[in-house]
């Protein structure tokens, strides 16, 4: 299949799957701003705080859709790899419920925690529970969308984002002011329970069966190509905790501006992920043509990202308002922030997610972990505290991110030349 028509026949459901979720975060952190402001810094912190262990355990499988990509046409090596990486999500989650006890007892000594002690505990104890059903939901939706499913799994998602949505707005409305909070978050926790009965249901009507199995062939490969993913991740939001911790030191309000700033980028980030992605499974799947899909990939994000620009000029205030009411007014100094970060994170996934389709991972993360712990961390640690405004840290971020991504085209034609040369032997 050619490889625009691949990319168009992917890219609404993989878009829909992605957006859906974004949006019940975001009708939640809206909710919550609006509501009563100050505790959005609150929830924004105990998210940054179990972000770090969510997505290091349940994206140590995100490389289930390259695996079976390449498989496509193999049924029992599909039944192989659905009862092999179904075992090791069952395992993952396991092991997440355990560390976040560890966390829990250990986050009223965290220094962010000192906001409001009780309140950050609470909260914490509501949202550890969401942990490892998300770990087994993230292993589930990667098998069923490369598997041919991904039509269903968006409209899965979207079933399971209206009554979730539908949850929070009917609590913001019953529950006090002082009490929403509480409710808000156990958004996470009822929305995971629902998409997890709802891809359990699609695995059986797809005849797959949930019996343990240890193959050692298909754990090898779900861990060593999913397991770098986890851990360059993890890093990331490693540096986003830290960061938290160091704007939470300054003042609160500095969290809850990142907190609106992520969410705008994330939004954007959406139709760029689901693009990469598609990219990836094609590169799996043809790896034949790994040379022109990668120029043909850079053409199209670069036109996305000129679409995605374009329309934070057009719906910037409005966005911004939305989002976090006057907690960020969106200017040119907005516009600088997000735009600089929206084109190195996008830029950067696309070299990451061209790698995994090549089965190369680790290198690429472990490059990003060491410029973003090894040089952003000291820096934002360093800097002083009146010299710095939540520009600097988002703009420090962007350099960071476009770095990796230099470093990344290195790898990238490495691999290319690596894999070209037996045949011009």
């Amino acid at each position: 299949m050619r490889y625009e028509r691949f990319m168009r026949r992917s890219l609404v459901p993989l878009i829909t799957s992605r957006i859906m979720p974004y949006c019940g975060i975001t009708l939640l952190l809206a909710l919550v701003a609006h509501k009563h402001a100050s505790d959005l810094a609150l929830i924004s912190y105990v998210l940054a705080i179990f972000s770090v262990v969510a997505v290091m355990l349940s994206m140590s499988l995100g490389a289930t859709g390259n695996l079976i990509a390449e498989h496509s046409d193999d049924d029992q090596e599909k039944t192989h790899l659905f009862r092999g990486g179904f075992s090791v999500s069952l395992v993952m989650a396991v092991v997440s419920l355990l560390i976040g006890f560890v966390i829990l007892e250990l986050i009223a000594d965290l220094p962010g925690a000192q906001m409001n002690i009780d309140k950050v505990h609470s909260l914490a104890v509501i949202y550890l529970g969401a942990i490892p059903l998300l770990v087994i939901n993230t292993f589930l939706h990667f098998f069923h969308e490369a598997n041919g499913h991904a039509r269903v799994c968006s409209i899965i998602r979207l079933g399971v984002t209206m009554c979730s949505g539908l949850y929070v707005g009917l609590a913001s409305f019953a529950a006090g002011v002082e009490n929403f909070i509480y409710w808000a978050m156990g958004y996470f926790l009822f929305g995971e329970a629902l998409l997890l009965l709802c891809l359990l249901w699609l695995s059986w009507k797809c005849n797959f069966d949930f019996c343990p199995m240890y193959c050692k062939r298909t754990v090898r490969n779900v861990i060593r190509l999913g397991f770098p993913i986890a851990f360059g991740l993890a890093g990331q939001k490693l540096y986003f905790y830290l960061l938290n911790e160091r704007l939470a030191a300054e003042a609160s309000a500095l969290v809850a501006q990142l907190s609106v700033y992520m969410s705008v980028v994330g939004l954007f980030m959406i139709p760029v992920v689901a693009y990469c992605q598609a990219h990836s499974l094609y590169v799996s799947r043809h790896v034949e043509q790994r040379l022109t899909s990668y120029g043909k990939g850079q053409l199209g994000l670069l036109m996305l990202i000129v679409l995605l620009l374009c329309a934070l000029l057009v719906v910037g205030h409005s966005l911004f308002f939305w989002l976090g009411e006057k907690i960020v007014t969106f200017n040119r100094d907005a516009f600088i922030s997000v735009g600089y970060l929206l084109v190195s994170s996008s830029v950067l996934s696309l070299s990451t997610s061209h790698l995994r389709g090549l089965r190369d991972t680790l290198a690429p993360q472990l490059m990003m972990n060491l410029v973003m712990l090894s040089v952003l961390v000291p820096i934002i640690y360093f800097v002083s505290s009146e010299a710095a405004d939540i520009h600097f840290y988002l703009r420090l971020q962007s350099a960071g991110l476009f770095t990796g991504f230099i470093l990344l085209q290195l790898r990238i034609w490495h691999m290319h030349v690596k894999t070209v040369k037996p045949a011009t032997v």
